[in-house]
């Protein structure tokens, strides 16, 4: 088959930059003898979690529990779940995740860690566990102050859990290069005091996880980090272009989208709004627009209704029927608000995938 013959909108994945992708990041991680856990939110796909695996991960991180029972089934390793989880029918489910496959979560409260303590001892499992500690980003973790240590030295000591360290997520890192250098100064700051208080109480850490995309190729440079768990590598997205951490040449994925309307003077209309791209904002660069078409840097994808595209022409001319691609600004959710994807090569399609963890929120 090829691109010519599927119908739009359609997600497109260039697998041989994907491939560089995951081979690049691979052999960093192993150049630096730093464990690589992707998270898989970024695709949802176990067959493309199957090629990190292949290409020198450790194991994989979801957010939710859903997604980890759907790369469970398919048999991928060593699940992280960085989510809190809370409530009775979750912990069963996550007990009898653990019956079947090595799972670690993190949770940054005594009331959720106590929970699922309770439930492994009733069924006999053991769940591996990291505390989860802010760094900056401010959305989880427990404050790195002496006063958070008492809750950590009882997570520690719960019956049921296989205590394995910490996690923090710098998602705050993001900005430009040079903008990365000083963030991660003051991050490597706040590191610092947090493994002085945990070794200043005993508390040992076989993982200190951390990472994210932007910063992936500075992960040997914070203090402690031993694993990272960056998601958007494996395609890269116009956010991350933007931020200066990759080209578009590394973009592996792009959304195939038909002109259906030229009607309005300067504007081109595509079948594809937000729910094909998502209505994330550019968080990065000049946040303008809401993705990039390829060839064409001078048209602006100016707004999104629910299936339409606009585009600012900026001088280009294209007429109804015409074809393009356009790079998202957040290809994680752009991803999940399709059934499947296709790989590509060239002009060729050579491979279907099913979103099989599409819509596990829970």
């Amino acid at each position: 088959m090829r691109i010519t013959d599927l119908d739009t909108p359609a997600v497109l994945v260039d697998v041989d930059v994907m491939e560089r992708n995951l081979r690049r990041l691979g052999d960093y991680c192993a150049e630096h003898s730093l464990r690589l856990r992707p998270h898989t939110k970024t695709h949802k796909i176990p067959e493309l979690a199957r090629r990190q695996i292949e290409h020198g991960a450790a194991g994989i991180t979801v957010a939710k529990l859903g997604e980890a029972e759907v790369m469970a089934d398919a048999g991928l390793p060593g699940i992280l779940i960085v989510y809190p989880l809370f409530g009775a029918a979750k912990w069963r489910r996550l007990t009898a995740l653990a019956r079947r496959t090595d799972v670690t979560v993190a949770c940054d409260s005594v009331e959720i860690a106590s929970g699922i303590s309770a439930q492994a001892r009733q069924d006999g499992v053991t769940v591996g566990l990291l505390v989860e500690f802010d760094t900056g980003f401010g959305r989880c973790g427990l404050p790195i102050d002496e006063f958070s240590l008492p809750a950590a030295r009882r997570i520690r000591e719960l019956p049921g859990l296989e205590w394995r360290g910490v996690l923090v997520y710098p998602g705050h890192i993001m900005g430009t290069a040079s903008e990365r250098e000083v963030l991660l100064n003051r991050e490597n700051e706040t590191l610092s005091r947090l493994m002085e208080l945990l070794k200043s109480e005993g508390i040992d850490c076989l993982i200190v996880s951390g990472g994210n995309t932007p910063a992936a190729f500075l992960s040997h440079r914070f203090v402690g980090v031993n694993e990272i768990r960056p998601g958007t590598y494996i395609f890269n997205d116009k956010n991350t272009v933007c931020a200066e951490a990759a080209s578009w040449g590394d973009c592996a994925v792009t959304v195939l989208a038909t002109v259906v309307s030229t009607s309005v003077y300067g504007k081109a209309i595509i079948d594809a709004g937000g729910k094909t791209f998502s209505g994330d904002s550019l968080l990065s660069g000049d946040r303008q627009g809401f993705g990039h078409v390829i060839g064409h840097p001078e048209i602006l994808v100016e707004d999104l209704s629910e299936e339409h595209g606009h585009l600012r022409l900026g001088g280009s001319r294209l007429k109804v029927g015409d074809r393009v691609r356009v790079v998202p600004n957040h290809v994680c959710t752009c991803v999940n608000m399709h059934d499947r994807v296709y790989g590509v090569q060239r002009e060729d399609v050579v491979a279907e995938w099913e979103v099989a963890g599409r819509g596990k929120v829970r």
